[in-house]
């Protein structure tokens, strides 16, 4: 296993996901917050440093990124003239690992980009939340050449319990567009279901009970519901605002495949308004909140 790894975006997700690299390794740890990163770089045993420029990452032989989007990853990764990204600061046969939520043809032209400079690249995105980033229980799914996704392999078991190769370059973050957008269009039925039985005046609790022990049953009744909409927390640890952008990933595929997909096209559009309903900071949860509102 590489011995220098970089770590960049510790956001809800990357800051319970650094935790779970090997202590024999050396982490090198950047965030715009740099308190955060400090605090974070604290709870760490073994030899961890928080890096203030990307030159800090020259010595790195794996740096991952988790990032907003493809916008902040293309800024870290290519920069610009004046300030080169970090494939021109790494070392050539370094690998560079996004797992992020991007856009797939995005991540194509960067590992183009990242090879021109003798860089490998991976895109791994994730799948199962703050709850699978601290548990190390995250579904990763990776794109990318067959030996680099080895290379990567033992680093990435570390954060998750399931690491699939899904196919070339950009295919992990096809697939994880695709499968949030399964998951949002399952979130907005659950959400739609559950607003009718409170209606005719269903016991919610009562409702999940029976529907998640039922053919009804799925990962948004399972771990969403009883943990952020039943008690009415939603804090469930992933932005509306992140949802919104996978299933905009995710139905510019069916799009492209030319796809029958009116059930997706509805689910998209429902998104849409709830994005421009939501608070900027909304928890993916508050979509449920939403359609509760709606209630009369």
């Amino acid at each position: 296993m590489d011995k220098v790894v970089g770590f960049i975006g510790l956001g809800a997700m990357g800051s319970k996901m650094v935790a779970h690299l090997p202590a024999d390794t050396h982490r090198i740890l950047f965030d715009l917050d740099t308190e955060r990163a400090q605090a974070i770089a604290k709870g760490l045993s073994g030899a961890v440093s928080v890096a203030t420029t990307l030159d800090e990452f020259a010595k790195a032989q794996v740096v991952i990124l988790m990032l907003p989007d493809s916008a902040v990853v293309d800024a870290v990764a290519l920069g610009q003239a004046a300030s080169p990204g970090l494939i021109h600061r790494l070392a050539p046969g370094s690998l560079l690992i996004d797992m992020s939520s991007s856009d797939p043809m995005r991540s194509q032209a960067l590992a183009a980009r990242a090879a021109e400079c003798g860089i490998a690249f991976l895109d791994a995105p994730v799948s199962g939340g703050t709850v699978g980033a601290e548990k190390a229980t995250l579904a990763i799914m990776v794109g990318g050449e067959a030996p680099d996704v080895e290379r990567a392999r033992g680093l990435l078991r570390c954060m998750g319990s399931q690491v699939t190769h899904v196919g070339g370059h950009g295919a992990g973050h096809a697939l994880k567009g695709l499968n949030n957008l399964l998951a949002a269009t399952i979130f907005a039925a659950t959400s739609e279901v559950f607003a009718a039985g409170e209606r005719f005046g269903l016991d919610p609790a009562v409702m999940h009970q029976v529907i998640n022990a039922s053919s009804g049953g799925s990962f948004v009744t399972n771990t969403i519901w009883p943990r952020s909409v039943l008690p009415k927390t939603w804090n469930f640890g992933f932005a509306l605002g992140l949802m919104h952008k996978d299933v905009g990933i995710g139905m510019s595929l069916v799009r492209a495949a030319g796809a029958e997909a009116r059930l997706l096209e509805e689910s998209a559009a429902l998104w849409d308004e709830a994005k421009k309903q939501a608070a900027s900071n909304a928890d993916l949860s508050d979509y449920a909140r939403l359609m509760m509102s709606k209630m009369p």
